[in-house]
């Protein structure tokens, strides 16, 4: 692991970069003027970032805060050492900001103690290492749902993935830096083709009939397919290739939307007016909003979903995946619902689909002048130990929207 071990201030290193204003441009955003600027730690979240985040003048992507009308980083989530000093705060900061972000009913605390795998909130302050351990994770998660799904979707993958990640532990432990620039660019040609794998079988599961073993797999699919793509991007900024790194991130993002997209509308069933229905409860009827509300790209769309399904709430027709029939001829609720599983698994793909988009504008607001000053700089502000297990958020004054 290559890393520059060098103790930094709260002072980030100035530096010209060109303003941009997110959208599809794999351009470095930085601050609007070439000051040192401060990069503050907090345990809490500002009281005008949760205001920004409740009237939606701000939103998260993944690890990241920005406003809403440029997409301008103002702030980023970080795994803390600190979470010790101020337990009660720091330990719950991440999950405050998810339900302030729109996501309200994720609860993070059952998704983290789940067997769904999640990415990491933030691109820097995670080693190398740390990401092959976790890719490594996932692979034994495969292995105990391999043995409820059919067999094919293991095929050649398993192979191509497992054998890069034991090349890329080799790659770490290379003293020679000409040696490690050269086994990173054949390392990130290994992962490209098992990612690649992964995603013919997505394409395979997507045409799949539904069910909870396929849907499973299809989440554990799609997450290890990201965690793949991460884990390129961050070989790339290991050598200094910011730019491709940025560039392959970008692609990553634009196609795992996608998949998202497919996957979540596959398991919400089609069906929405179900989700009006007397049987529902309330917290399921505001997360399967909140998931449409990703879907379409806006917050409020309780009434665009009611005008669309109005001739659907009294078709009886339509009420058959809510029940079944006992042996005396009477209709019984089905239990579980037929939501109780999607909407969790919608839920747990959009949350590690926005983290990866985080990486991304994580980058993009990177302004140090190479990812290892960045890395360093963030840890020493954050106060980032092997233990901690808080966040910390850390706002840059230079970024806050004027006024």
């Amino acid at each position: 692991m290559r890393r520059v071990i060098a103790s930094l201030l709260f002072a980030l290193v100035a530096v010209t970069c060109a303003a941009a204003q997110g959208g599809l441009s794999a351009e470095r955003q930085c601050a609007p003027n070439s000051e040192a600027v401060s990069a503050s730690a907090h345990l809490e979240v500002p009281a005008f970032i949760e205001t920004g985040l409740l009237d939606g003048s701000m939103q998260r992507v993944g690890g990241v805060i920005q406003t809403a009308d440029d997409q301008q980083t103002i702030a980023w989530l970080r795994k803390s050492g600190q979470v010790g000093q101020v337990a009660e705060s720091s330990a719950g900061l991440l999950e405050h900001i998810t339900r302030l972000s729109g996501t309200g009913h994720l609860a993070l605390g059952q998704l983290l103690a789940s067997v769904t795998p999640l990415l990491n909130i933030s691109m820097a302050g995670f080693s190398l290492a740390e990401h092959i351990t976790g890719i490594h994770a996932h692979e034994a998660e495969l292995e105990r749902i391999y043995d409820r799904v059919a067999e094919e979707f293991q095929r050649d993958r398993e192979v191509e993935l497992l054998a890069a990640l034991d090349y890329a532990e080799s790659t770490l432990l290379m003293d020679s830096d000409r040696l490690f620039q050269y086994a990173v660019i054949d390392l990130t040609a290994r992962l490209s083709v098992a990612r690649r794998q992964l995603t013919w079988d997505l394409d395979e599961l997507l045409a799949t009939e539904q069910d909870n073993g396929i849907a499973d797999l299809a989440l554990q699919y799609q997450v290890l397919a990201m965690k793949v793509c991460a884990m390129s991007t961050r070989l790339f900024m290991e050598i200094g290739e910011e730019k491709s790194a940025l560039d392959r991130l970008s692609k990553c993002v634009d196609e795992h939307e996608d998949y998202a997209r497919q996957f979540v509308r596959k398991w919400l069933e089609g069906n929405y007016a179900l989700y009006f229905h007397a049987s529902v409860s309330d917290e399921y009827l505001e997360r399967f909003l909140d998931i449409a509300g990703w879907l379409r790209g806006k917050r409020d769309v309780l009434s665009e979903i009611v005008w669309e399904n109005r001739e659907d709430f009294w078709n009886d027709d339509v009420l058959q995946p809510l029940y079944s029939t006992n042996d005396f001829g009477r209709r019984m609720l089905i239990y579980p619902p037929f939501y109780a599983s999607s909407v969790f698994r919608a839920e747990a793909l959009i949350e590690n689909f926005r983290r990866l988009q985080g990486y991304e504008q994580e980058l993009k607001s990177m302004c140090p002048p190479s990812f290892a000053d960045w890395e360093a700089l963030t840890d020493e502000a954050s106060g980032l130990s092997e233990e901690g297990a808080g966040y910390v958020l850390l706002l840059d004054a230079a970024r806050l929207p004027s006024g």
